[in-house]
């Protein structure tokens, strides 16, 4: 049945009371009451995740205000657990966390906690529902403490550029940004000046916050709400409105009529509204196969040596029948897909032929963003320079490793080489990437390689990524090839003995190097030389010790070379094991053979090395 006034300020009372006795944070949960009772009880929008693809969509980035979204999950029967137990969400052996992690299953769509991010990511997933025509909303329930993260205003931007009209930030103005008092008079003209259509509501006003989402829902633009709120609200003995207000509060500020009777009655009122709803179903869509996508790749001819990290606008060119998105930053430049956007012949988003979005110089936008595009059933390519994916760690750990989406990031100029200096060098950076939880990681050695390895990336349900180097390598086998080789094992055997006097362990660009460097040190020193070429880091070093033992006999002189860290390959060696690699900030250099050597990258003292 439709939702009464009544209805809605009960459950408003209901979610208000069951705040304040979980205690988690309920300065900025007690703002946000009338907020989610209006988004997911007052008819505006359907955010079940039982209802399939076709719904809308809900991003809690202000997760520490937790306790409203579990109310209405549990209320919603999503949460299968006594009253008493969603209570003490986020102690000790409860299931549920303090902060929300990502769960599809609930309607959770982001992981939250470490601020600023979910708007990106909510822009990603309204631009996945445009792309595959699906009519709904996505709101994102924002605070002002975190409206001084620059990221939220890299994505406004991106929202107005791209006219994202199915786009809606509400923004909880209580005016505290934990201990720091923040102008809420200043918010609209703010969110106005980038271009959202913007409205400035009473926060706690349930009727004026369903008629601002209304004419949200409506609107040509992205919109911004600002909900004019008093943190706290509901409490007593001067915390309401308090800017101190933190993780929890004493025992005086708990008003005394609080109760569960309010509780139940809340959800007794919700379950007249909802009604019965269907089963579950899977709420991501089915992708492809990595057999599907590598029927469509094309191979360049072996010896040539094309530029790697253009390979992306061939792969946009040979994959676009499929549900991706490619995406870029500057790195559009360098990554192919400037080429491909004037194949297809226009740069405006409108163009329905267009499957590359070029973002601002935002890597941090863009990492969120393809994140929700993700989740939404579209998978995001992003290309970026390697050294500039450094500003957006936490976006790759929180919204896309953490949360487990499959989204694809490549990074390009892997290594050494640009004239811009150390400032642009990406070595340290991938050995920090490599210590990140949940992400695999792929390194190509040739244009071939990268293109198996992206269309590897786009067919896998755990998020990737693929490093492309900075120089032109030749060709040294077909795609069809390395598809046959397979990757699960993340190596590969470029020469081999039975018993190695010499093993190399190497990848990327350096593949090459090593080549020939073991045929000098074969003709000087007639030792046999094995050489692995390590893609897949996380892959080899998860074998089991006995066959890594077998590739890596301790009896061998084992040398790993690599242009970056040389911890990176040379933590796989074992004791004794001689580690070359690139372990300051990098230097600039236009002749990079010249750049190699200064690191001693190159053949002759490699060979030296390993010979001796």
């Amino acid at each position: 049945m439709p939702p009464t006034t009544a209805h809605l300020h009960e459950i408003s009372e209901g979610m208000r009371h069951f705040s304040i006795l979980a205690n988690r944070h309920p300065g900025g949960s007690l703002s946000s009451v009338e907020a989610l009772t209006a988004l997911f009880f007052g008819g505006i929008g359907d955010f079940d995740p039982r209802r399939g693809t076709d719904r809308d969509h809900f991003v809690q980035s202000k997760g520490h205000a937790a306790s409203p979204l579990i109310f209405s999950l549990w209320a919603r029967g999503l949460i299968k657990a006594p009253l008493e137990d969603v209570l003490r969400y986020g102690e000790f052996a409860s299931s549920l966390p303090r902060m929300p992690h990502r769960d599809p299953r609930l309607g959770v769509e982001l992981g939250t906690g470490s601020l600023g991010q979910g708007l990106s990511f909510g822009l990603g997933q309204a631009i996945g529902l445009r792309k595959q025509n699906i009519d709904r909303h996505v709101y994102v329930l924002l605070g002002d403490g975190e409206c001084t993260e620059g990221q939220v205003w890299e994505s406004a931007m991106t929202a107005t550029r791209l006219r994202v009209r199915n786009l809606v930030a509400l923004v909880d103005a209580n005016g505290s940004g934990s201990l720091i008092g923040l102008p809420r008079d200043e918010w609209a003209p703010r969110w106005a000046g980038f271009g959202w259509h913007t409205q400035e509501v009473d926060g706690h006003d349930i009727d004026a916050v369903q008629a601002a989402l209304d004419v949200a829902r409506r609107s040509d633009r992205p919109s911004a709400i600002i909900l004019q709120t008093v943190k706290g609200k509901g409490l007593v003995g001067g915390h309401e409105g308090s800017n101190q207000l933190s993780s929890s509060v004493p025992a005086d500020a708990v008003p005394a009529t609080v109760s569960h009777a309010a509780i139940q009655r809340a959800a007794r009122a919700i379950a007249a509204i909802v009604g019965e709803v269907s089963e579950a179903v899977d709420v991501l869509l089915p992708g492809p196969s990595v057999e599907m996508l590598a029927d469509n790749l094309r191979s360049d001819q072996l010896g040539c040596a094309p530029v790697t990290k253009k390979v992306g606008g061939s792969v946009a060119e040979d994959l676009a029948a499929f549900p991706l998105l490619f995406m870029a930053p500057d790195a559009i430049r360098n990554s192919g897909l400037m080429e491909h956007m004037d194949v297809v012949g226009s740069w405006d988003w409108d163009n329905p032929d267009s499957n590359v979005l070029q973002l601002a110089i935002a890597e941090q936008d863009g990492v969120s963003l393809a994140a929700g595009l993700t989740a939404s059933g579209v998978t995001g390519l992003l290309f970026s320079m390697e050294a500039f994916y450094w500003r957006a760690l936490d976006q790759i750990r929180q919204s896309i490793a953490f949360a487990g989406i499959p989204a694809v990031l490549v990074g390009t100029s892997g290594g050494v080489g640009d004239l811009l200096g150390a400032m642009v060098q990406s070595d340290r950076f991938f050995a920090v990437l490599r210590q990140m939880i949940g992400l695999d990681i792929l390194e190509a050695a040739d244009a071939n390689q990268a293109r198996y390895f992206l269309a590897e990336a786009i067919a896998s349900e755990t998020p990737i990524y693929v490093r492309l180097p900075h120089e032109t390598v030749a060709v040294r086998a077909s795609t069809s090839e390395y598809v046959e080789r397979g990757t699960v094992d993340g190596y590969h055997v470029h020469r081999d003995s039975v018993e190695p006097d010499v093993v190399f362990v190497t990848a990327g660009a350096m593949l090459p190097v090593v080549l020939r460097a073991a045929d000098l040190v074969e003709e000087r020193t007639g030792r046999r030389c094995r050489i692995l070429e390590v893609y897949g880091v996380r892959r080899f070093a998860a074998l089991e010790g006995d066959r890594r033992a077998q590739l890596l006999p301790l009896g061998a002189r084992r040398v790993s070379v690599h242009n970056a860290p040389s911890s990176v390959l040379g933590d796989l060696l074992g004791p004794g094991g001689v580690a070359l690699g690139i372990d300051d900030w990098g230097r600039a250099g236009e002749d990079l053979d010249e750049l190699y050597s200064a690191y001693g990258l190159d053949a002759e003292n490699i060979a030296l090395l390993a010979g001796n």
